[in-house]
């Protein structure tokens, strides 16, 4: 019953015969009222456009409706409650004052803010702020091998990796494994390791830069290189938290940027007197 007479409503002005304005002398029909605030019919047209089915414009106004009365309900129930020493006007006044600057502020970053960061710039935010980045959980890189047991190249592997023979080795792995990680820039956890590799092979090992651990496994055989190594609570490297100090250091030029704006927009306001101090009475 509610749609119908809601669709109704919408349906009796869609040529905007109830809009004031539009058709003058015609007053705007009333939809519904929450003591002294009222929804208007005009106010519903914007919400029905050109291809939707009746009974889905029939809901959406409906649920409209709904949403109008519950607000306005809420909005009166609390004018009876809130506090009657709030005042609304400096809240209101306050809230855009927020709003204002916060998008000036917003404005003068995107279009001043130096967001070049050289190599040298994250190499200097490291060296002095790197012990705020210790590690919860050890890090490594790492070669990861899989080999058919049967194709006797385990311990070749394991030669050129202890050598360092990184061309021989990367051609040896391609020719002869079943599967292989070689990506020399990613740092792995145990968590990203272990799905990979038989149950504890490398979380019960005791681990160390240069290491390489070799488990057998029904038909093939595991080998796992580690490159590099970084323990739990120790320093990581600078390419481990690159993204971070980038971060850090966008950071810390907004906060300098919108300073120095402010700082420059007072000295400016006391060289062109645009504000006074006086003195309060004692």
């Amino acid at each position: 019953m509610k749609l119908l007479l809601y669709f109704s409503l919408l349906t009796i002005g869609v040529g905007c015969n109830n809009v004031p304005g539009l058709n003058k002398g015609v007053k705007d029909s009333v939809v519904a009222r929450v003591e002294d605030k009222t929804l208007f019919h005009s106010q519903l047209k914007e919400l029905v456009h050109e291809g939707i089915s009746k009974t889905d414009s029939a809901a959406l106004v409906d649920g409209y409706v709904q949403n109008w009365i519950r607000e306005n309900l809420m909005i009166k129930e609390a004018e009876k409650h809130v506090a009657s020493d709030i005042n609304i006007n400096k809240l209101v006044e306050d809230y855009r004052s927020s709003l204002l600057v916060y998008n000036y502020e917003k404005q003068l970053v995107e279009t001043r803010l130096d967001t070049v960061i050289t190599q040298q710039d994250k190499q200097d935010y490291y060296n002095a702020n790197k012990g705020q980045y210790i590690l919860s959980h050890p890090i490594f890189k790492c070669i990861i091998v899989k080999i058919p047991s049967k194709s006797s190249s385990t311990n070749d592997i394991k030669i050129k990796m202890e050598k360092k023979d990184w061309k021989n080795l990367f051609e040896l792995i391609k020719s002869k494994s079943t599967k292989y990680y070689a990506d020399t820039s990613t740092y792995w956890t145990m968590d990203d390791i272990n799905p990979l590799v038989p149950e504890d092979m490398v979380s019960s090992a005791k681990l160390s830069t240069g290491k390489v651990i070799i488990k057998k496994d029904k038909d093939f055989d595991y080998i796992v290189n580690i490159l590099k190594y970084y323990d739990y609570k120790e320093v990581p490297p600078l390419d481990f938290i690159e993204s971070k100090i980038v971060k850090s250091i966008l950071s810390e030029r907004k906060i300098q940027l919108l300073n120095r704006f402010r700082q420059d927009l007072y000295d400016n306001g006391v060289k062109e007197k645009k504000f006074e101090i006086f003195k309060l009475d004692s």
